[in-house]
């Protein structure tokens, strides 16, 4: 119980903590300095993982040292920032946005919500915080965490060679390099993990950018601030579906840093001096200019570059969380984007000039990036998925349903749960017709909602820009999900404002509260599709029975030991949970040409000098590990693929060394020492 609490708090702090200090050394105050903590603190550990890896220290346990180190370097760069720029040590003319003086307690009484009922739903989906969660991406995620732990490398660039039978690849590792520090096994600091992204991070998130977009210096505001925020519980799209079924870890920790980039990001934008008044923090001082202009002026330019860099760290942040953050940050700021940039080549003189040579820059930089990539890209360019139906798919984005996995309407979860997604539904469409301040998020909205029906739609040459997404429309849910969210709480402020009173907050408490309530048994559906050994969505890997097996399997076998077994049933496990090394740390083919890749191809010949045993004496493997369920498991095991082979090798040349009801461990002895 006591590493499960340390693990939940620890967690907490990593993912809150480093970017909170940079934020608010940035100038960024209250909500809005909450929700881009994450962002931040992911670009530090992002950061701090490859550092880590370049001078040689081993991630586990020099990984604290190395965020603390780079938190503190990044912060002397911003106060270095704050004292070089012209009017840095000034204080801004403008007033507060977010209310962070104020002691109200309605943002976090709905924060505090929001909170619990996608804390409950989850741990009701979990059962319990040590109960492994099962899906093609965990084994991944579960074995990264162990491979970090075991080989000391958290960098991005090469640190999962040890998945690949020892070739280089680029896999964003922030999530696994937090999760990797937390004082648990695998299993429950990844729960642990999943628990603080869903419950608090999530929330947290929402709060700050319904703070930005609104502001919180008015009562009526923060009312509609606090009741957007516990309607962040009531969608699905973002996060259980991402964190549950579909199980994309390291993507969703990416999509939780978006609402913090955007509220950074809305910053920047708002110190851009698009117009004549702000024209002189573009092109320095004009003559007869009083002292005030020209401290407004200084205030104008810090302002601009420090926003402009805590917009890069944030987006930095959410890259190395995930590569597709850049994607989806352009989606979500891309219209306000077009709109000012526009407004600016308008403008023309220097300010036409400036922003001409940034954007050329942009391009530079992202074509340099590119290149870079380019072979993860043409992968992901490649990544082959079936097409499906355009207007269910834009029914199921409209009422927020989950878009993966077999979910049927029967049972209370989905016959209570879809209808209360026309809750959010309906306020945003009532924002965007009776609120003009909505229209910038009306666009953005429209835009994600488009890409969703694309990338869900039927197949044609169009379609392939979802390919960005691994033409998975669950992981594009998310970017209508967030301008949703903004646009319903301008919908609730506009319901206060036309019926200001106790009645109508009232009304709109009880709404509010129902939608995010109804919404839980959903949760707790998703969380249990992959926590549950007996309602794994895409098929169980192990019972509960033998997660505990694996783990008693270490004090059974020498530190060198090297397991061959089926990965579809189970034997991807024991390395996560057990610590014992395996032939096959994934659930995706080796790597073609590798003794591993020949051995799953081979048929089982157990004899002294054939092929199959040449194939584990390289390898260095001398122990089996299998996995037989009986009849009663039919058509809900996980299916086997190119590892068919592996799951039923004959045992007459293998030396028993433990087993259970439905699964053992061999020695194999067929093929002599």
């Amino acid at each position: 119980m006591i590493h499960v609490v340390a693990g939940v708090l620890l967690a907490a702090a990593l993912l809150t903590a480093p970017g909170l200090l940079l934020a608010r050394l940035g100038g960024v105050r209250g909500w809005s300095a909450a929700s881009a903590a994450l962002p931040l603190s992911c670009a530090v550990i992002g950061t701090a993982e490859i550092v880590a890896a370049a001078v040689g220290s081993a991630w586990v346990p020099w990984g604290w040292a190395a965020i603390a180190g780079v938190t503190a370097v990044a912060a002397g760069l911003l106060v270095a920032v704050r004292r070089l720029v012209p009017g840095g040590r000034t204080q801004s003319a403008d007033p507060p946005r977010d209310g962070g003086g104020r002691s109200d307690l309605r943002v976090p009484a709905g924060l505090a919500v929001a909170c619990l009922v996608l804390g409950i739903g989850t741990l009701a989906g979990m059962g319990s915080m040590s109960t492994p969660a099962q899906a093609f991406d965990i084994v991944f995620h579960s074995n990264a965490v162990q491979a970090i732990r075991q080989l000391g490398n958290a960098s991005s660039f090469g640190s999962m060679s040890a998945l690949y039978q020892g070739v280089p690849t680029y896999y964003p590792t922030v999530w696994h390099g937090a999760v990797a520090l937390l004082p648990a096994s695998v299993t429950v600091s990844s729960n642990a993990m999943v628990l603080v992204v869903a419950a608090l991070a999530w929330p947290l998130g929402i709060a700050g950018l319904l703070a930005e977009v609104l502001g919180a210096e008015h009562p009526r505001n923060r009312t509609a601030i606090a009741l957007g925020t516990v309607l962040s519980a009531a969608t699905v799209g973002a996060p259980t579906m991402l964190l549950g079924t579909l199980a994309v870890w390291a993507y969703t920790l990416s999509v939780i840093c978006l609402p913090g980039v955007v509220v950074l990001g809305l910053r920047l934008l708002r110190s851009v001096p698009a117009d004549s008044a702000g024209e002189g923090a573009l092109e320095g001082f004009s003559e007869g200019e009083s002292e005030e202009e020209r401290a407004r002026t200084r205030s104008s330019l810090s302002d601009l570059i420090m926003n402009g860099v805590l917009f890069v760290g944030g987006g930095i942040g959410a890259v190395l969380a995930h590569g597709a953050g850049t994607f989806n940050t352009m989606v979500l700021l891309g219209p306000l984007a077009v709109v000012l940039i526009v407004r600016l080549v308008r403008a023309g003189g220097r300010r036409k000039t400036v922003t001409l040579r940034i954007l050329a820059v942009l391009a530079v930089c992202v074509l340099i990036g590119a290149w870079v990539m380019r072979e993860s890209l043409v992968w992901v360019w490649r990544y082959p998925r079936g097409g499906g139906n355009l207007l269910g798919t834009l029914g199921q984005a409209l009422l927020d349903l989950p878009q993966y996995g077999a979910f049927s309407f029967q049972g209370i979860p989905m016959i209570v749960g879809a209808p209360l997604g026309i809750v959010v539904c309906g306020l945003a469409v009532f924002a965007a017709v009776r609120v003009p301040q909505a229209r910038p998020w009306l666009v953005t909205a429209a835009v994600a909602l488009c890409l969703v029906t694309l990338v869900g739609g039927p197949q044609w040459w169009g379609r392939r820009i979802g390919a960005l997404w691994y033409l998975q429309k669950a992981r594009v849910q998310p970017l209508v999900i967030i301008p949703g969210l903004v646009l319903a709480t301008l919908g609730l402020r506009r319901l206060l404002e036309a019926r200001p009173g106790r009645r109508m907050t009232a009304v709109l408490l009880v709404l509010v509260c129902a939608a995010a309530v109804g919404r839980m048994p959903l949760h707790a559906k998703l969380a249990r599709s992959v926590h549950d050994a007996d309602r794994i969505a895409y098929g169980t890997i192990l019972t509960s029975e033998e997660a505990d097996f694996i783990t008693s399997l270490s004090d059974q076998l020498p530190e060198d030991a090297l397991v061959v077994g089926a990965p579809s049933r189970g034997e991807s496990y024991l390395w996560a949970l057990g610590g014992i090394d395996v032939v096959y740390p994934l659930r995706s083919r080796p790597t073609q040409g590798t003794a591993a890749d020949m051995l799953a191809s081979a048929a089982p010949d157990l004899r002294p000098g054939s092929t199959t045993c040449q194939l584990l004496n390289e390898l260095g493997a001398e122990y089996y590990f299998r996995a037989d369920r009986g009849a009663a498991w039919d058509g809900r095991e996980a299916p086997l693929r190119w590892d068919k082979a592996l799951a039923d090798w004959p045992t007459d040349g293998m030396e028993p060394v433990a087993s259970t009801s439905t699964a053992g461990l061999w020695r194999i002895t067929a093929c002599g020492d």
